[in-house]
């Protein structure tokens, strides 16, 4: 039938653009009936076919107008089971089959006065059936276009509800870090009260609003740029300066080609936290934290590593949340495409690898 006539049943959603495909398959069927018809006649009948043609676009005329009445009752009763409508559907067909002979021999009476007598029953029997499998022929193409149109917005209804689903998981990934990362720099800010050192207290928190509200107005959609990110991390990183100034120095290489590559919001910050309470803040000696970003064919790499003493690992009263929530990020916003491999250094430390689709904007 596609073949026959340029409708557009799959891509539209468009309840007009729908009604038009379904307007241009009734006069698709009402043409074919015409043809038919007109067909029959010349080999059956004795009239001229330009004595019998406006009947017959009357006739097929009034066809289509039973196929659009019968596609306005189904629709009414979309919300009843399918093998309701198909009931309803193939008794449809039965009735309109009967009414357009009858409509047919009124035309010929009134209308059209060719032959004012009754047809024989068998000869009006015989075009029930006829009708009958026109009837039928369109009651089965429209409920399977309003099943096809159904299963569509279904399965629209389906993406959405997993879109939803899926970014309400990020967001709910992204915020659980949130208070993981303050109940970490407000203890580490109570210790410097607790030790006195209020100077390095005050810059710190500065710093930490500071930081707070870069987080906050950015990446609303989930994702930043790899230039926010890493200026997101060098705020950070400032915190800790007030702590770690003379332990430990930061080595930041982010190629300017991959500065605009889309990387989830904050998804550096956990594995940056972990370098420094577990490499920085376990050291006794100077301790060099690296980030470093490179591409890899068609992903994005991601580096954060420390040479300190500590093995990376959370220690046990912690709780190692913050690699389970990037690897958990990663999942939500790539599936398998995203993931991170950790692993002790072997001249001491910790390394924490991410690999991503390298999208980049434009």
């Amino acid at each position: 039938m596609n073949a026959l006539l340029p409708i557009r049943f799959a891509a539209d959603s468009d309840p007009r653009a729908r009604r038009r495909s379904r307007l241009r398959l009734i006069a698709l069927f009402s043409l074919c009936a015409f043809v038919v018809l007109s067909v029959r006649g010349a080999l059956v009948d004795a009239q001229s076919f330009y004595l019998l043609a406006p009947r017959r676009v009357l006739i097929s005329a009034f066809g289509g107008a039973l196929c659009l009445g019968m596609a306005h009752l189904l629709d009414r009763l979309r919300h009843h089971s399918f093998q309701q409508r198909v009931a309803v559907a193939m008794g449809g067909a039965l009735a309109m089959s009967v009414v357009l002979p009858l409509v047919t021999f009124a035309m010929n009476r009134i209308v059209f006065p060719i032959d004012a007598t009754l047809p024989p029953l068998g000869e009006l029997v015989q075009w029930i059936m006829v009708w009958m499998g026109y009837f039928l022929a369109w009651t089965g193409t429209n409920l399977a276009l309003s099943y096809h149109w159904e299963a569509q917005d279904e399965q629209a209804r389906n993406a959405a509800m997993r879109e939803l689903a899926q970014e309400a998981r990020i967001a709910a990934l992204r915020y659980q870090i949130n208070p993981h990362f303050l109940f970490n720099a407000l203890n580490a800010i109570s210790g410097l009260v607790l030790e006195q050192r209020n100077y390095e207290a005050e810059t710190m928190l500065l710093n930490l609003a500071e930081f707070l509200r870069s987080a906050m107005a950015r990446g609303r959609d989930g994702t930043i740029g790899l230039k926010e990110e890493i200026e997101l991390q060098r705020l950070y990183l400032g915190l800790e300066e007030a702590r770690f100034a003379d332990r430990m120095k930061v080595e930041i290489d982010v190629p300017d080609a991959l500065a605009g590559a889309r990387v989830p919001t904050l998804i550096l910050q956990p594995l940056v936290e972990n370098a420094v309470r577990h490499g920085v803040d376990r050291s006794e000696g100077p301790t060099t934290i690296r980030i470093l970003a490179e591409r890899r064919g068609e992903s994005l790499g991601l580096v954060v590593e420390d040479d300190g003493k500590g093995d990376g690992r959370p220690p046990k009263r912690g709780t190692g949340l913050g690699l389970v929530n990037v690897r958990e990020r990663l999942n939500a916003h790539f599936g398998e495409a995203g993931r991170l491999e950790t692993a002790r250094r072997g001249e001491g430390g910790f390394r924490a690898e991410i690999e991503m689709p390298l999208v980049v904007d434009a």
